[in-house]
């Protein structure tokens, strides 16, 4: 087996990695002890679970607070831990523990498992993801506890704090308090701003907080920050900020949604929605009651995402920007793409506009099969919705997943596992096509209008 691995693609073994985690917990959480006496779960929806935890979604067709005991819960614990940080990483922490000297293969797997560059030791960058992911999830779990204690009782309370924490963190949108996520929640200001905040920094991705580990001193300041770092940093405020204002203009007077609060607690629910729809998935609020036009703005958001190389899905923040940073150029007529004094290279851009095709048909598709098997039961934009929250690993949903059947349920967790792994690695692993002699060299020009 371990030979078998080895000879592999690191694109195909990262695909390999995530469907082994899926298929043993599936079959852990089918195991009667993982269940409560009343679950009424079959393998499909164990199965569906797994896909989702670990691919850090969050859709279910059974609440985990209503299937899973204590074990069953842990089950999926470990699940969205492994979905968030990804197999290979572990494989990676290993090596770096047992002080084993990686093969270049291995090497190059886990760089593109973690999006990884060459700038830094590999070593101190993995040790870097499991001490920044750890100390974030328990310092979240211990803010959480102080509700959720008083709440639900010391043990349950302080399992529930750490199971959403880890679960906020890795973006993965589960809870194991009700099938209505936390809208008994929503004005609740420490809960819904400690769960935005590990949103947030699950979804920098892990070179930012590495460099940000790295440069930045509480006694000196920050020192030079890399390029990418501080394009995400701002993209992300950009993006929270604009999403907030918009859900909070058009949701004002929503008795349904925000309608009824004080403006306070309209900006904390418009701001703690918009920090989900970043590929966190949990909700405050009522999809099936929200204007249409609000749901179309959530569907532009998850599809965005956050940034690469964290615990986030969707196209990328950084993906887009190239992609309109080049459009820019092409209209302007400029000869390089610029964007704050620097130049994005020309293979850069490619794979911006690759990513973005790629990420663009793998929707179109799934919406296409989705509203086929679905379309005489839900409304078209709920399925836009749930389409979309499933490849950009999401997990909202307008209460469509629980009533799909089960051609819809494999449309959805075929959406979630490509959008976990990128829709660009699905394809590289399953293809084995070597170019032609023909399509490597420069051939007569193509005259062809265009536009």
């Amino acid at each position: 087996m371990f030979r078998f691995f080895s000879r592999l693609t690191p694109a195909r073994r990262i695909l390999l990695s995530f469907a082994m985690v899926i298929l043993v917990g599936s079959l852990l959480l089918s195991l009667p002890w993982m269940q409560v006496p009343t679950s009424s779960a079959h393998y499909i929806d164990h199965l569906f679970t797994a896909v989702s935890a670990v691919c850090v979604t969050g859709l279910f067709t059974k609440a985990v607070a209503d299937t899973y005991n204590v074990w069953g819960q842990l089950i999926c614990m470990l699940l969205i831990q492994i979905g968030g940080l990804g197999l290979i990483s572990f494989i990676g922490l290993f090596y770096v523990r047992s002080k084993q000297k990686l093969s270049f293969s291995s090497r190059t797997t886990i760089q593109e498992s973690i999006s990884h560059d060459e700038s830094k030791s590999m070593k101190d960058f993995i040790r870097a993801i499991f001490l920044i992911t750890f100390s974030l999830e328990a310092l979240g779990a211990f803010l959480l506890s102080f509700r959720f204690v008083p709440l639900l009782g010391w043990g349950k309370g302080i399992f529930s704090s750490i199971f959403i924490a880890i679960s906020a963190f890795c973006n993965a949108g589960f809870d194991n308090l009700s099938a209505n996520s936390f809208s008994p929640y929503q004005i609740d200001p420490l809960i819904n701003l400690t769960v935005a905040a590990l949103i947030i920094m699950g979804g920098l991705g892990f070179s930012v907080w590495f460099d940000l580990k790295t440069n930045v001193r509480p006694k000196q300041g920050p020192r030079r920050l890399r390029f990418h770092t501080k394009v995400v940093l701002m993209l992300t405020g950009v993006i929270l900020a604009t999403g907030t204002i918009l859900t909070l203009i058009t949701e004002y007077n929503n008795p349904a949604t925000i309608g009824n609060l004080s403006f306070g607690n309209k900006l904390l629910v418009s701001f703690f929605q918009c920090v989900s729809m970043r590929t966190a998935g949990f909700s405050s609020i009522d999809y099936t009651q929200a204007h249409s036009v609000t749901l179309l703005l959530y569907s532009l958001q998850m599809f965005i995402g956050g940034a690469p190389g964290g615990t986030a899905g969707g196209l990328k923040i950084t993906t887009l920007l190239v992609v309109i940073a080049f459009a820019r150029t092409e209209i302007l007529g400029l000869p390089y793409t610029n964007f704050r004094s620097r130049t994005f290279s020309e293979k850069t851009t490619q794979k911006a506009f690759t990513v973005l095709f790629v990420f663009t048909l793998t929707f179109l598709i799934g919406l296409t099969f989705l509203s086929l098997f679905e379309g005489d039961n839900h409304r078209f934009i709920h399925l836009l919705f749930e389409t979309v929250s499933a490849l950009a690993t999401v997990g909202v949903s307008a209460n469509v997943t629980t009533t799909l059947s089960t051609a819809g349920l494999i449309v959805i967790m075929l959406l979630m596992f490509i959008g976990r792994i990128g829709p660009l690695t699905l394809i590289v692993s399953i293809s084995d096509h070597k170019p032609d002699k023909k399509d490597t060299i420069k051939q007569a020009k193509a005259n062809v209008l265009v536009g």
